[in-house]
Order: C-alpha cells, then structure tokens, then sequence
C-alpha cells in the first residue's frame, strides 16, 4: 500500500537547476576525483510526511523513516537478519523469550541517549487502545499486549526493561514471527512521542515532518511534493557515514534520462520506464539492479457486498483477467503472476502446481456466473441476476500510479467481455486509503499487497483484522472471515520450524487460492538505475537502505 503525487516536469526542471546541489556530473563522483558530498535518490512519487514509522502507510515515507530511524536488526542484501541498533539477540530454550542488547553507543539526533525505555515505549505504543497505525499485530503475541491493548492492564508483562541497555521480551507463547518482526520495528524517542497520545499522532504534522530519530541520516529539510534533505549524522552508533548529504527528489518518470544526463539523480526507481528507456539508460553507462518485490499488485473484492460475496463470482473475475497479457504488456514481462497472497520469492509460497492458475478462459468466466445466477437475458452485454439487477461494479484506483491505472483499464475491457460492466474512479491515494481501508465503502480497488520478510499472514488475513466500523482502519480490507485459515496462521505462528511453517503456509495459501478474496494480479520486479560510481550500494527486496552509511560515490 503505498503514494502521493507525481510532480510536473516543469518543475522536476525548476528543482533540477536551481533547488539541489552538490549532485554532481554524469557517470561518476566530482571531476576532482573526490568522493560527491550528496547522493540524491529520486523517487516518482512524494512522501506524504508522516515520518513516523509506526504509522506511515506508503513506500517513500518508508524510505525516509529507513534512514532516520533504526530498528533493532536489519536484513542484510542476503535476506538475513544481522544485528543493528541491537548488538545482540538471543531467544531463551523454550523459544517464548528475546533478549536485545542495544549499542552503548546509540543517541538520538537532539543529543538524548537511546535506551531499553525507548525500545519498551515503541512496542507498548503499538498496543495502545488508541493505536491508529497496522502493527498491532506485530506485538499482539505479547504476554499481556493483549490485556493492555484492551484496557484491561495498565502496563504489558511481557516486556521488560533489564538496564539501560538490555530488554527483554516475552511472549504468551511460541511466535515465530515476532523473532523477525520486532527486530525489523524502527524505534522511536520516548521522551518526544509519549507526550502525544497515539490516537493523536496522525494530527502531529510538525513532529511528523521534523522526525528524530538515531539512524544514519538527520532529516534537515521537508518540502511537500517536492524532496527530503538529510545529512550525515555525526554520532552514528554504526560508524562514519561516508556521504554528507542524501537526497530524495521526486521527479517524474518521463524525466529520469534526462536527469541523470544533467548529473542531478545518482539512484533511479525506473519500473514504470519502458525496457526501450531503461536501454538508452545503461548504454550511457549507467549501471542496473534488479530484485524480487515485497509488494504484489492486486484488486480487492468487498466481501461485504452481496455481488460479491458468492465464490462464482469471483472465480469468473479471476478466469476474466487476461493477468499474463497485463503483466507481459503493462510491465513487459518484468515480474510474474500471483495466485495468492504471498510472495512467490518466498520460501512459504508453494508449488504453482498446487495451486488453481486461474488462466485467461471468457467461457469458463461467463459459466461460473451463470452458476452462481448471473446471466445476460436481455441482451445488452451486461449479466443481470433473478431480480433484474445488473452486476455492475466500481474499481476505486489511485491517480499517480500509471501501471496500476492501466491494469484497471485492461480489467475493465475483461471484464466487458464476460459481462459484467466497470467503471473506473481514480483518486489521490490518502482518499483511497481513506475510502477502502478506513470507511470500507467499495467495490472493487486497485493497490499493492506489502508484505513482509516473515511471511505470517495475520495482519492482512485474520478475521480479528477486520473493520467494518466506518472511519476504524482494518487491514483485512476484505474483510475475509474463515475460521479454518484462522486456525492455520495460528498453527504457523506457534512454531519455529520452517519446514512445518512452510506446510501449514502452503494449505492456507491453497484456500486463499480456492476463495479468490481478492484478484491476485503480478509481481512486478524492483529496477533501479545507479551512478556506476556508487560504491557499498546492495538493494534487496527487504531493505533497500541496507548499509547506507556506507554509500559513496567515487
């Protein structure tokens, strides 16, 4: 789920001669030979400014929180867990505890030591009844999180603050996800956030635009729809930070060869470039990465609505979706098909020969609604039930995301095709998270699945992450509710062996499979452009800024 809008390029021009500095020339570092004083990262799309990690819902207020913040481990280009803000962890005998051991030498960017206090404060306020963030579910596993984040507790037994430097972590039980997921929450300064209760820190903008945190980089300059400026935090528990200066330009795409060619970009997102683009790119010597994505493309169906509560229905929906034709000609082939909801990079994703492929079939799709009573008796084109209701439906898309925009437009003429009549409402994306997450007022939406490195499927798919309370934010934004895959995402989450994990995974993804509660759509491949002078640069599908302090160009 994930951004906001896309600048002219107009002003992508303005901002590239006037506004940044320091980006250097085309294909390298200074014509000095020195290393560039700034990087500058341009992303297609703004942040929004919440730069509060607990609560921040797109990919570019991510990125800023990435740098600013620090999480106890991170993932390294491999995929692995290593140490971060944390030096040390260790998970007890009977697997119910974690310990941390924090960096003695941590401090937030105002002066103030990073302590255990900090590290309880951020899990606590992820449990706060009045919590508005999605990450509940990372510490509802909790010994007593539970109890507190119902207003039954005054405080949460399960963590424990040893000594300054030392916390510990208990849980009600085995929870394989909380090894990977509470190592991968970006800590917040206690002494600022827990003067504002939690349910008011989206109303924060001057602490949300101004974050502190004890990351590499010290956020210096905001300005909406136009860029984010760091610079080098002189007190790094990790070390020199080897570039003074980061930037995040948004620029918009149909400027980006243009911009490297001005020296004014070093890193590139270039997925909604053509192959054609990205060519004339890498032939001028720039250099191209290409990785697996955290995020799948996907239409979620409203389950509440009676159209589409009906399995038919929504299988036709699947076997109406040319989904290969979308991904070879909107992406170019540039990622794969999806048919559930995990990552197929993922070690919990079964074999595609266990799961329904869903391949492009009209017939197959006009059969299962005349099954399920929908059938085009008058004539019109358009399917119609015993009521004489036509099933015509709405795909809420968001109106800065070209491919998402595009595959809307290619389900809709699919769709005509089988029957059943589209229409297509864009809008920012704040008013689509706003109308599908928080209101639960659509038919169909267009948007991204992020998911994460442990693969537990609790907070998008448990039935207690539902909401159908107008204005509450559930992450179940279907609102699927089947007790039998509520009790395997239990059964996954209460053991620490892969190999059972990855069973118990492949049986719910079959259901999913079967019941189709949203349209799973691609895959799409992360591609990046760099400066070939960029030095300790390794993206991965799990951290992108891994090892940023080391990054230089030479």
């Amino acid at each position: 789920m994930k951004a906001k809008k896309l600048l002219s390029v107009a002003l992508a021009a303005v901002l590239s001669a006037s506004l940044l500095v320091g980006c250097g020339n085309k294909g390298g570092g200074s014509s000095s030979g020195e290393a560039k004083d700034t990087i500058v990262y341009s992303m297609n799309t703004a942040p929004e400014g919440i730069f509060n990690p607990l609560i921040s819902n797109v990919n570019i207020d991510k990125y800023v929180t990435s740098v600013v913040y620090a999480s106890l481990m991170t993932v390294n280009d491999k995929g692995e867990q290593e140490p971060y803000l944390a030096t040390e962890s260790k998970v007890s005998d009977d697997m119910k505890k974690i310990t941390y051991t924090l960096s003695d030498k941590a401090v937030w960017h105002d002066g103030k030591k990073v302590t255990a206090n900090d590290v309880a404060y951020t899990f606590k306020a992820m449990a706060d009844p009045n919590y508005t963030g999605g990450y509940y579910g990372d510490v509802q596993a909790v010994k007593g999180a539970e109890a507190y984040h119902n207003g039954e507790a005054e405080d949460i037994e399960g963590i424990k603050v040893i000594d300054d430097k030392t916390i510990e972590i208990e849980f009600e039980k085995v929870y394989a996800p909380g090894v990977t997921n509470l190592g991968n929450v970006e800590i917040i300064p206690e002494h600022i956030w827990s003067k504002v209760d939690p349910g008011e820190w989206t109303k924060q903008t001057e602490l949300l635009n101004n974050p502190v945190g004890c990351g590499p980089y010290k956020l210096t300059e905001y300005k909406t729809g136009s860029h984010v400026k760091f610079e080098a935090a002189t007190d790094f528990f990790g070390g020199e930070v080897k570039t003074p200066n980061l930037v995040f330009k948004a620029i918009n795409a149909d400027t980006t060869q243009a911009e490297f060619k001005g020296g004014n970009v070093d890193i590139a997102n270039v997925e909604s470039l053509r192959q054609a683009d990205i060519d004339a790119l890498t032939s001028e010597g720039l250099k191209t990465v290409s990785y697996d994505n955290y995020m799948f493309t996907y239409m979620g169906f409203n389950l509440r609505k009676e159209s589409l509560k009906d399995v038919k229905v929504r299988q036709a929906i699947m076997y109406a979706i040319d989904r290969q034709s979308i991904l070879d000609n909107i992406v170019e082939g540039r990622g794969s098909v999806v048919n559930a909801p995990l990552l197929p990079s993922s070690w919990a994703y079964p074999e595609e020969s266990e799961l329904e492929q869903y391949k492009y079939d009209v017939e197959k799709a006009k059969s299962l609604l005349k099954e399920a009573g929908w059938e085009d008796k008058d004539g019109d084109g358009i399917v119609e039930n015993a009521n004489g209701e036509k099933l015509e439906l709405t795909i809420d898309c968001q109106n800065d995301h070209e491919v998402r925009q595009k595959t809307a437009t290619a389900i809709q003429e699919s769709l005509k095709a089988a029957g059943i009549a589209v229409e297509i409402d864009t809008m920012e994306y704040s008013a689509l998270m706003d109308k599908a997450v928080a209101n639960h007022d659509f038919d169909l939406y267009m948007m991204g699945n992020t998911l994460s490195l442990d693969p537990d499927p609790k907070p998008m798919w448990a039935s207690t992450a539902i909401s159908n309370e107008p204005g509450v934010i559930g992450y179940n934004i279907v609102a699927y509710n089947n007790p039998e895959t509520d009790k395997l995402i239990e059964e996954g989450n209460a053991t620490l062996d892969q190999n059972e994990r990855k069973s118990i995974y492949g049986e719910f993804a079959k259901i999913l499979n079967r019941d189709v509660p949203e349209a799973y759509l691609f895959c799409q491949n992360v591609e990046r452009v760099y400066n070939p002078g960029l030095e300790g640069y390794k993206p991965s599908t799990f951290n992108e800024f891994y090892n940023v302090h080391n990054w230089v160009i030479k």
